[in-house]
């Protein structure tokens, strides 16, 4: 399974503990109800706040029940379809978008206008399952014109107008309690925001165009599929169509609405919430990105070099959710005009081999052309995602900055994975996400704009602090000493060695075993270099490593070289966090909540645990030894012109991914430099060097030098402040 991928792991999880989350929402309403403080204050018409945060109001019911109506449900649910500006199925007609609304009945009745949190996570209508490792099948070898998706089409005329009560009354379960012909489930995130339905919120959920039950083709991070989920905002705010359905042309309004718009979801549902923030689109007011993608590249790529296992990597991530893109009713025969952007995508993905290139730039939403932000943005990333990396967290975070508008960073402990049921210094995420929510949705005078810059949970006891900005201030370098003038590391047997590795360990490739790689690797594939760092240090932000090589190859592109930051302790293991919410403890409590009925009277919550190891892996960066002296930036990371000299020695510089933190007393870092990181490259497939020769992984022959005189390490220094927040609530 494709590590890197954002939607396996998210998947896996979110199935498989969905009812544990609704339940765990469960705990959460008991907890605040029983805890509220004594002054309450009555909105005006429908919403009741109390400590700047809205309660609940409102009679939960399951849209999951069997033979599901609206009846008697203070909670109206159905689906609309809102059309859009563009014809990518080509078949003449502006595409559709399927979208679940889940809307308070008394916002439907008049009595207040509601506002939305908004999940555009692709994988919600059902996923294509089958073709995940034989993508091949799917191919049309023909190359693709993509100006034919922007042709001129037609667009609907109403023929007449539904209310959303009659909408509601005719509403049939069946359109969003379903399984899709791979048996994935519909609209599989619609019960995530129940917390919010009952204090006022209304919830929509649309996975965007040629998902399930959508029209078009699913163009996995083009403008075009941006584009479908800023329609949705659209019509949210009143500036867009929607019908009752693809046919009648009933037109239906969202005039339950306040026009306020919040959009929020995890991994690939945390990356279109950016995506749409950077058009300026109007009534969007906020964006709460889990582990979401900010620029494509970035997520593909990492200083010129592929680190997705296969260079090409968008057209799988299209066609796992492109159930509207059969002919069929069983998934077999594909539109053979989506098999051919597929192949085209592909080939041009590959071609690149890691550099930035005009197909990157184009999915690539921080540069300044692309940033017209209008919204605040509170951004969640966890230190320990392998998947989706605290890169793009940094990035989303930057370009709000740069719009100079709100945002706040909230970094975790855990892995590829949202913050349900974790507790923030005693008081729970979904309260901290209510305050933000209530904030800026209903303009309730709170504390959320005042909530730091940057709230990281510290890796040695698990406790929040509060950094006043991001990176942090202050600097340190650091340099260490070596018992030679060069040390050279080798990568032709590094595919064998992995996979002797694999074999002992009796493992498959993931991520719950990279440490001991790395640890273990001999002299000939890896250099390792301690450096002492000052006890009680926090690294706050993005760690670099400037170093002197050279090599014997020369002109060849594509050939990684990678650097790892390890923790170690003097003394031995060390209680650390490691990189799965799968290490997490999971904690029955007895529920109270008068709005709910619960058969078993319990709900379970995730506390993350720490776990005994000899060291951990607090950053890693990849380059290619193609490009010297290039920066930071993405951008900088073309083709060099140049290309590789035989024995000359260039200043190269790693950029660790961004994270935070602290070095305990009697600890040490420890850098391991080696060539091509299998975690990264996969062994059964071909490895392209210079575009036209096919060399296998294990076979790959080249080498680097490196200066050992040469090597410093600097590090950003952040001082954060444990004591920000009292304890509010108790787990």
């Amino acid at each position: 399974m494709n590590q890197n991928r954002p939607k396996r792991n998210i998947l896996k999880t979110e199935r498989a503990a969905a009812w544990a989350r609704i339940m765990g929402a469960l705990l959460l309403l008991c907890l605040f109800l029983t805890s509220a403080c004594a002054e309450t204050i009555e909105e005006p018409g429908f919403l009741k706040v109390e400590n700047g945060v809205l309660q609940p109001v409102i009679e939960w019911s399951d849209l999951r029940d069997d033979d599901y109506t609206n009846e008697g449900k203070d909670i109206l649910r159905f689906c609309v379809w809102v059309e859009t500006d563009y014809d990518t199925d080509l078949d003449g007609k502006a595409d559709l978008v399927k979208t679940l609304v889940q809307v308070p009945r008394a916002a439907v009745e008049g009595k207040y206008k509601a506002a939305v949190i908004y999940d555009p996570t692709p994988y919600g209508a059902g996923t294509v399952e089958r073709y995940e490792n034989d993508m091949g099948k799917l191919y049309v070898e023909k190359y693709f014109d993509e100006s034919r998706f922007y042709q001129e089409c037609e667009k609907r005329e109403p023929a007449g107008i539904m209310t959303s009560a009659e909408a509601a009354e005719k509403a049939d379960y069946n359109q969003w309690d379903y399984t899709t012909p791979d048996e994935t489930i519909g609209f599989g995130y619609a019960n995530d925001y129940d917390y919010f339905l009952i204090r006022g919120f209304a919830v929509v959920e649309a996975s965007g165009i040629g998902t399930y039950g959508s029209e078009g083709f699913e163009l996995c991070g083009t403008k075009l599929e941006r584009d479908s989920h800023k329609a949705v905002v659209e019509w949210l705010t009143g500036d867009r169509r929607a019908f009752t359905d693809p046919t009648s042309n009933m037109e239906i309004k969202a005039d339950w609405c306040n026009g306020n718009v919040a959009m929020t979801g995890c991994s690939y549902g945390g990356t279109i919430p950016f995506e749409v923030a950077v058009t300026g689109v109007k009534g969007l007011k906020t964006i709460i990105p889990f582990a979401g993608i900010a620029s494509w590249y970035d997520y593909t790529n990492s200083q010129g070099i592929p680190i997705c296992l296969q260079t090409n990597y968008t057209d799988s991530l299209a066609a796992n959710n492109a159930g509207a893109a059969f002919l069929d009713d069983q998934w077999e025969v594909i539109n053979p005009e989506f098999g051919s952007w597929l192949w085209t995508i592909a080939t041009e993905e590959e071609k690149t081999n890691g550099n930035y290139a005009p197909i990157w730039e184009e999915m690539d939403y921080t540069t300044d052309e692309e940033n017209h932000i209008a919204c605040s943005a509170l951004v969640v990333s966890g230190l320990n995602d392998t998947n989706v990396t605290t890169r793009q967290a940094e990035l989303m975070v930057e370009a709000f900055q740069k719009a100079g508008k709100t945002v706040k960073l909230v970094l975790h402990q855990d892995g590829h994975n949202n913050m349900s049921g974790i507790s923030v210094n005693g008081r729970l995420w979904e309260e901290i996400m209510n305050e933000w929510l209530s904030h800026y949705l209903y303009g309730v005078d709170n504390n959320a704009e005042s909530l730091p810059a940057v709230m990281a949970q510290n890796n040695t006891d698990g406790v929040f602090e509060a950094y006043p900005d991001w990176p942090g201030a202050e600097a340190l370098s650091l340099t260490t000493e070596a018992e030679t003038e060069t040390t050279t590391v080798h990568s032709d047997e590094m595919g064998a060695f992995f996979l002797e590795f694999q074999d002992n360990y009796q493992v498959v490739l993931s991520t719950g075993n990279q440490e001991d790689f790395y640890s273990i690797l001999p002299d000939n594939l890896a250099a390792v270099y301690r450096f002492d760092v000052p006890a009680n240090t926090t690294i706050q932000g993005v760690p670099a490593l400037h170093v002197k090589l050279d090599s014997e190859q020369e002109n060849l592109d594509g050939l990684m070289i990678t650097a790892v930051l390890m923790d170690v302790s003097d003394a031995g293991t060390f209680k650390a966090y490691m990189r799965s919410s799968d290490d997490g403890e999971r904690v029955t409590r007895e529920s109270l909540d008068q709005f709910y009925d619960i058969a078993s009277g319990l709900v379970l919550i995730q506390r993350l645990k720490q776990t005994n190891q000899p060291r951990k892996m607090i950053s890693i960066a990849w380059t290619d030894l193609q490009n010297p002296g290039c920066g930071k930036a993405s951008s900088e990371y073309t083709l060099q012109s140049c290309g590789l000299i035989s024995g000359l020695e260039q200043d190269y510089t790693f950029y660790f991914q961004p994270t935070v933190y602290t070095m305990a007393e009697g600890h040490h870092l420890e850098l391991i430099l080696l060539t091509w990181d299998p975690y990264r490259v996969d062994l059964e497939t071909w490895y392209k060097l210079d575009g036209t020769e096919d060399i296998t992984p294990p076979n790959i022959a080249y080498s680097m030098t490196i200066n050992n005189a040469s090597l410093r390490l600097d590090l950003p220094i952040g001082k954060g402040d444990p004591n920000w927040m009292e304890e509010s609530i108790s787990q």
